[in-house]
């Protein structure tokens, strides 16, 4: 390692923590480059010195749809000790990529600005939400969006305007490292943001097996369809694979029961996407992320 990055970078960012305790559904194993910058600065020192030893970059934020198997030399960088803060004029805000979406709204609420409470119950940072163009609801972060600022593979701090980004169904063309997010937002009172917040975490409650660790939808909705209706049709709620279990309550999440370890979640993938090809006729595509 020491050959990779130089002295300073290994002894003050490098982590010895297992990806398991970033892992919104609690599997991961220790990786060998897990970088927590706590500076722009310092991250983009360590996206040069990766890029020159021509390592994959990877950065995780709320790990909220991301399954850890082996992520081998990857340079994964968490954003958990990046600047967390904000700025407001009129109804836009200037957001850094590491604030956690829910408690970004619940700050907003105080200056009654609204818009993103479709987004309500996910535990998502707003860089994971931007980066995949998360939606719900027949909303998407994207229609908020002015600029997207990223510190580029050569380090570099850039502005992209939201035209020039491509936004697509739980994607877009971003492959860089988000730090900080123009959002515009909508003037409502207190009163009715804490309103449209509670509906919609009671619909998610009702609907989603929040008790339990997951990774939220595992497959893509496809096209005039429901991956979790697509895959209960097919007589697979509650099947269970060691510790990951094909939730009762939605089955387009697998939840961890207990010690679920990646093959298990994996063979419960396989196992739904043979099922829906065979039973239905259709190609189940992933909304999580598999790093292995």
């Amino acid at each position: 390692m020491e050959k990779v990055f130089d002295s300073k970078l290994l002894t003050s960012f490098l982590s010895s923590s297992s990806l398991k305790e970033y892992s919104n559904i609690e599997i991961g194993e220790r990786a060998h480059y897990l970088f927590t910058p706590e500076t722009v600065s310092d991250l983009s020192k360590i996206i040069v010195q990766s890029h020159q030893a021509e390592l994959e970059i990877l950065p995780i934020g709320g790990c909220s749809n991301m399954l850890f198997g082996n992520v081998g030399y990857r340079v994964l960088i968490s954003d958990r000790y990046l600047p967390n803060e904000y700025t407001i004029k009129n109804n836009d805000v200037i957001v850094s990529s590491n604030f956690k979406i829910f408690d970004f709204m619940k700050e907003m609420k105080k200056y009654n600005l609204s818009g993103l409470e479709f987004l309500a119950g996910i535990p998502a940072h707003i860089g994971g939400i931007v980066h995949m163009n998360a939606g719900a609801f027949d909303k998407t972060i994207s229609q908020y969006i002015k600029w997207v600022e990223v510190v580029d593979q050569n380090g570099e701090l850039c502005r992209k305007q939201a035209l020039e980004i491509d936004f697509c169904y739980r994607c877009t063309s971003l492959d860089d490292f988000i730090v900080r997010v123009c959002l515009s937002l909508e003037k409502k009172t207190e009163k009715q943001i804490m309103s449209d917040m509670n509906e919609i975490l009671q619909i998610r409650r009702d609907r989603h097996p929040l008790e339990y660790p997951s990774l939220g939808s595992t497959f893509r909705n496809p096209k005039d369809e429901f991956a979790g209706l697509l895959i209960c049709d097919c007589g697979l709620a509650g099947t269970q694979i060691g510790g990951a279990q094909i939730s009762s309550k939605h089955s387009n999440f697998i939840i961890n029961r207990g010690n679920a370890v990646f093959n298990d979640v994996m063979s419960l993938i396989e196992l739904a996407k043979n099922e829906v090809k065979e039973q239905k006729g259709i190609d189940l595509q992933l909304e999580i992320k598999v790093i292995n």
